[in-house]
Formats: C-alpha cells, sequence, structure tokens
C-alpha cells in the first residue's frame, strides 16, 4: 500500500507494483503489453481515448 496526497485528497493505492522501482514497473509493463494482456490493452485505450479531441 502506498499513500500519495495532492491537495486536499489522500490517494491509496493498495498494488504489489508500487514495491517494485520505476523501472521495474516499466520493465513489467512491457512485457505483460508483448504477452497480450487484455487488461493493459483497454487500460492503454481508455487512456488515449481520454487525449482524443472530439468534435
Amino acid at each position: 500500500m502506498k499513500e500519495l496526497f495532492s491537495g486536499n485528497t489522500t490517494i491509496i493505492i493498495h498494488s504489489p507494483l508500487m514495491n517494485l522501482t520505476e523501472d521495474e514497473r516499466g520493465d513489467w509493463f512491457k512485457s505483460e503489453q508483448e504477452s497480450g494482456n487484455a487488461v493493459l490493452g483497454e487500460i492503454a485505450k481508455a487512456v488515449n481515448d481520454c487525449y482524443r479531441k472530439y468534435d
């Protein structure tokens, strides 16, 4: 578990990924994407959709 603070908001992350270093997390995500992890694919699509401009 890791707690982060942003203004008046407390963010609590309950993921074992937070125990990894930034490089280790990057390696984990890369290997999962290469193996075709469907959940990560959907998350990436959702994030990219947030940046897309709609008319």
